[in-house]
């Protein structure tokens, strides 16, 4: 009797012991990834350069998305490609302030140092384009980031939902373990979503509409059809892992059979004539001197 007392009293003290720490890590769990997103808002309401100037851009072009539907048109692109870049700091009125600031620059400096017309015309219209041409390039590099961190990530969360582990589970394992990428921020921001109250689903959804991958919206369509039917979602997410990884191959073949016909314009307008500068010039400067 005595020893069936001990064994109660030790699982009734194990069972509060492991109560409170799941509790405890829980918590602690909160607070992280309630300081995640705080300093990720925090990185987004930094002070932009030409701050004063911009409130004077935008309240001049406030009323011009309303009166032409081009203008409109052309923030809902520059919108998209700030979502794409993760520069969702800038807005694109924004944009389109300094790219009227770097236009009007262009245009004084070099009509200044030069004085001739068309050349500042160009200057100005290179200046205007130069901030969206700066943003799409961003919005490329932080795409291929993620094409290229994506199958890694699905192995990994693979891998945590046979060992038993839930997809938000794998995901957040992913998070602790990987180096910080683009993929890892938009995983946060899908798990910010779960734990205050979203689906997983629409979670998921909103992350691949402002990515506008084909490949992310391929690993969002197939987990939501894993869940939806009860297939394993982890051997989805292999079979998935395997596709991408073949399909990264297979571009990167694409890529190295395309250079030698890239190779052409720069062999033939620069490395040609530096070549045959340097076997007929000194040929051709005896042939002066004669």
């Amino acid at each position: 009797m005595t020893l069936f007392l001990v064994l109660a009293c030790a699982l009734c003290l194990g069972w509060a012991f492991g109560l409170t720490v799941e509790i405890a890590w829980g918590r602690v769990e909160k607070h992280r990834q309630s300081q995640r997103l705080k300093t990720a808002l925090s990185q987004r309401k930094k002070a932009l350069p030409l701050q004063s100037i911009l409130v004077l851009v935008e309240n001049l072009l406030s009323g011009l998305p309303d009166r032409f539907p081009f203008v409109k048109t052309y923030y809902e692109w520059i919108g998209s490609l700030l979502r794409r870049s993760g520069r969702e700091e800038f807005q694109p009125h924004q944009i389109l302030g300094y790219q009227l600031l770097a236009g009007l620059g262009s245009f004084f400096l070099i009509h200044l140092l030069l004085g001739v017309f068309t050349l500042s015309c160009t200057g100005m219209f290179l200046g205007a384009v130069l901030p969206a041409m700066w943003m799409r390039d961003l919005a490329l590099k932080r795409e291929r980031r993620i094409l290229r961190e994506l199958p890694n990530a699905l192995e990994i969360v693979s891998l945590c939902c046979e060992a038993g582990l839930t997809v938000e589970q794998g995901i957040d394992q992913y998070l602790k373990n990987a180096r910080p990428n683009p993929l890892g921020n938009e995983f946060s921001f899908v798990l910010e979503q779960t734990r205050s109250g979203s689906s997983r689903k629409s979670a998921l959804e909103t992350s691949a509409k402002r990515l506008q991958l084909t490949d992310f919206s391929l690993f969002t369509t197939s987990l939501i059809h894993a869940e939806r039917f009860g297939t394993g979602v982890a051997n989805t997410l292999r079979q998935l892992s395997m596709t991408l990884r073949d399909k990264q191959t297979q571009m990167a073949e694409k890529a190295v059979q395309e250079l030698p016909v890239k190779m052409i314009l720069p062999l033939v307008f620069f490395i040609m004539p530096v070549t045959f500068l340097i076997i007929f010039g000194p040929v051709f400067l005896q042939f002066l001197g004669q």
